[in-house]
């Protein structure tokens, strides 16, 4: 019974996010819906931002099911008060680093999903790339509510 809740709540805080980007009501709840129901797979951005490519070039030697991805907020984000960054858990070393962050078009309605303090849950499906040495890297996520 409280996951249902937990996810008409995650729906309704979602519409109302995407109500004031300029949808409307029927739009934003059926695009919620559809959010919540399906998995949202998406590919982190900002990995290319500080030393996130020797990180991820790091990691990419280890398997993927022996890590462990989480989202934080980060509202004290300079650049964007619904940041988003993921971090990464590598058990087998016992470490944990930020791999990017979530999109800004689904990160606001996360955030306030987040804020309102329903579990939101991530997976680290793939790191890609780095396959040349001119290709960078990136990693693909798997978020569920």
């Amino acid at each position: 019974m409280k996951q249902i809740t937990n996810i008409r709540k995650a729906v309704c805080t979602m519409a109302n996010e995407l109500k004031k980007e300029g949808y409307t009501l029927s739009q934003a709840f059926r695009k919620a819906w559809r959010r919540i129901k399906l998995s949202m797979k998406i590919r982190a951005v900002g990995t290319t931002a500080g030393n996130i490519q020797e990180r991820l070039g790091f990691m990419k030697q280890f398997p993927v099911d022996t890590m462990q991805a989480e989202l934080v907020r980060e509202p004290e984000n300079p650049f964007d008060k619904n940041a988003i960054k993921i971090v990464v858990h590598l058990r087998s070393i016992n470490r944990k680093t930020v791999i990017g962050y979530v999109p800004g078009g689904l990160a606001a309605g996360l955030a306030a999903v987040i804020d309102a303090g329903v579990n939101v849950k991530a997976e680290l499906l793939q790191i890609l790339g780095g396959y040349s040495y001119k290709e960078s890297y990136g990693c693909l996520l798997d978020i569920t509510i």
